[in-house]
């Protein structure tokens, strides 16, 4: 029987990708898992929200798949808060437990934790809170802060 685990935690968007992208923990990260995500994309569809206040209550989730399981993703939620004054995202990590993969992406998951200077605590378990999450029939998703309203829409890549 596979066994599943899954991560998550809240980081700034520029402690997860800059414009460096060669050698980085996501980069590596992707290559554990064998998923591909075009960094340069995922770089100017965050900027293309805008910047300050007009990023408040922009953003969607990003899914990313292997091309022969589903159930392994990362989940990167570029959803700006209307609070949020740090560009802070959401990354989400889901992957079959194996011998030779655990203790490399766990390590290479608290380097990006340790790396950014603000970060929500680590979340692991070993449920299917990330994969109900993306299956969730919500989307697209109504946001509503104050007087402010904003759709969040859940976008599926593969290779």
């Amino acid at each position: 029987m596979k066994r599943y685990i899954e991560f998550s935690f809240y980081l700034p968007f520029f402690d997860l990708i800059d414009d460096e992208f060669e050698g980085s923990d996501l980069e590596e990260l992707t290559k554990q898992l064998n998923i591909k995500i075009n960094f340069t994309e995922l770089y100017d569809h965050y900027l293309s929200y805008g910047e300050g206040a007009s990023r408040a209550g922009k953003g969607d989730i990003f899914v990313f798949f292997t091309k022969d399981n589903s159930d392994d993703f990362i989940l990167i939620d570029l959803f700006s808060d209307f609070t949020d004054q740090h560009n802070m995202v959401k990354l989400g990590v889901r992957y079959e437990i194996k011998q030779d993969n655990d203790k490399r992406i766990k390590n290479i998951l608290n380097n990006l934790h340790s790396r950014a200077e603000i970060k929500s605590k680590i979340e692991e378990s070993n449920e299917d809170s990330l994969k109900l999450e993306i299956k969730n029939e919500e989307y697209p998703k109504e946001i509503r802060y104050g007087d402010q309203t904003y759709l969040k829409n859940i976008h599926y890549k593969t290779l």
